[in-house]
């Protein structure tokens, strides 16, 4: 991290504390961090996970031999930049050459990244347009902040967490569906924080305390059946390899399953699902036919419909057919009224929920009626509330409840990385500003 980053998301004590704790985790060559990198690997295979390691160019083209060995382990590798800069704040010309250049640097390392996550976890809509055009199927820079476990940190670590929101513009998870979003052919996955960065050098949690808020995260996620992207830099292995075991442990328990799975194979699925439909075709005397066009993995809830079904979480249970028959004096659809913004039926739809557009509130088994203002929570707690009859196309494939991943950037495995990304960054920014 730059110097003016460092201060402007931690400020001067915690910038000092930052640097006191990199001459602790980086040597003078990479033997450290593989070992660090070694430890991960193995926690994750004991649980049959494999992670996302999203990585910066410059990294990479420093130690391709001892990076490729993890992917050939299992490992997904990402990219992280061209160097660990802002691409917040460079334009689309900039971003264009950077991206492309990490990613034949990539290439040249024998590995073809697919997707992208960035430095600081930050973007803009440049950042978007690039790796759509550039081919990317991913993109996961987005925070999602999720309720923290009561407690009563020092004032001082309060403000230095809601630095790192405000650096993140990260969203409230009270507010959005923590899950992906199809953006014109490009996946974008959300981040959840508290991340390692925000627990162990804000927050100072570990142990656990940060297993328990992790392990806090996870139930709301399996609740909501949202994804849980986990962030654990492989530098802090050593502070949360506990918490890591214990979460990913109680989400191997839980019931429904949750998918944990890297990235690439949670983008791969959204986009596949993107492609499922399911049609609620009237019949006549109050009954409706059902048909659904999907692979097998597909996961087809029923709620309040009187057809072969198995149980599943809360009031939905899984269908066992394709072609159903649903005989009810409601439409087995969500209405949404003609004033609520045609938002809101993209919304649902990616929910894969089947809609009618009409104001007979009655006529349904669910209903959305929102102005303007509206927010995404309104509809997705309509959904919830719905009585039925309602079908719709779950989230997550064979029946999975919620999804999660683990990731870790790698900037830097020895200490000249961390000590070069500075001038590297600062020296991309100068090129970037002479060519314009």
């Amino acid at each position: 991290m730059s110097l003016a980053m460092s201060l402007r998301s931690r400020g001067p004590a915690g910038s000092a504390a930052r640097t006191a704790a990199v001459l602790s985790r980086f040597g003078v060559t990479a033997a450290g961090m593989a070992g660090r990198l070694d430890r991960y690997m193995r926690l994750l295979s004991d649980l049959g996970v494999r992670p996302t390691w999203p990585t910066t160019a410059c990294v990479l083209a420093r130690h391709p031999a001892l990076l490729r060995g993890y992917a050939d382990r299992g490992a997904e590798l990402a990219l992280h930049g061209l160097v660990h800069g802002d691409h917040a704040v460079l334009d689309r010309r900039r971003q264009r050459e950077t991206i492309a250049k990490a990613a034949e640097i990539f290439s040249r390392a024998g590995i073809a990244a697919v997707g992208f996550r960035g430095p600081y976890l930050r973007y803009n809509d440049a950042t978007l347009d690039v790796l759509k055009e550039l081919g990317f199927r991913w993109h996961s820079s987005q925070a999602v902040a999720f309720p923290m476990l009561a407690s009563d940190p020092a004032q001082a670590r309060v403000a230095s967490y809601g630095l790192a929101l405000r650096l993140y513009s990260a969203h409230d998870a009270a507010s959005v569906a923590a899950r992906p979003r199809l953006r014109d052919g490009l996946v974008d996955i959300p981040v959840a924080i508290p991340d390692d960065e925000t627990m162990v050098e804000r927050l100072r949690l570990e142990g656990a305390d940060a297993g328990a808020q992790w392990v806090h995260i996870l139930d709301r996620t399996h609740e909501r059946g949202d994804l849980f992207t986990i962030q654990l830099h492989p530098e802090r292995i050593r502070e949360l390899d506990g918490a890591l075991r214990e979460t990913l442990t109680a989400a191997r328990r839980r019931e429904p399953a949750v998918f944990v799975a890297r990235l690439d194979e949670i983008a791969e699925w959204w986009r596949r699902r993107s492609r499922f439909s399911v049609q609620v075709l009237r019949a006549g005397d109050g009954r409706y036919r059902v048909r659904l066009d999907a692979d097998d993995d597909v996961t087809l809830l029923v709620r309040g419909c009187n057809v072969e079904a198995a149980p599943w979480y809360g009031n939905d249970a899984v269908a066992h057919g394709r072609d159903l028959e649903v005989r009810s004096a409601r439409v087995p659809v969500m209405g949404v009224s003609r004033r609520s913004p045609a938002a809101v039926g993209a919304l649902l739809a990616e929910e894969g929920v089947p809609v009618e557009v009409s104001d007979a509130r009655d006529a349904y088994g669910g209903y959305v009626d929102v102005g303007a203002e509206w927010r995404e929570s309104e509809v997705l707690d309509a959904i919830d509330r719905a009585p039925g009859p309602l079908v719709r196309i779950w989230r997550w494939p064979r029946g999975m409840r919620s999804a999660l991943a683990v990731t870790g950037d790698i900037d830097a495995l020895t200490l000249r990385d961390f000590l070069l990304r500075s001038w590297e960054t600062r020296a991309s920014a100068q090129a970037g500003r002479h060519r314009s």
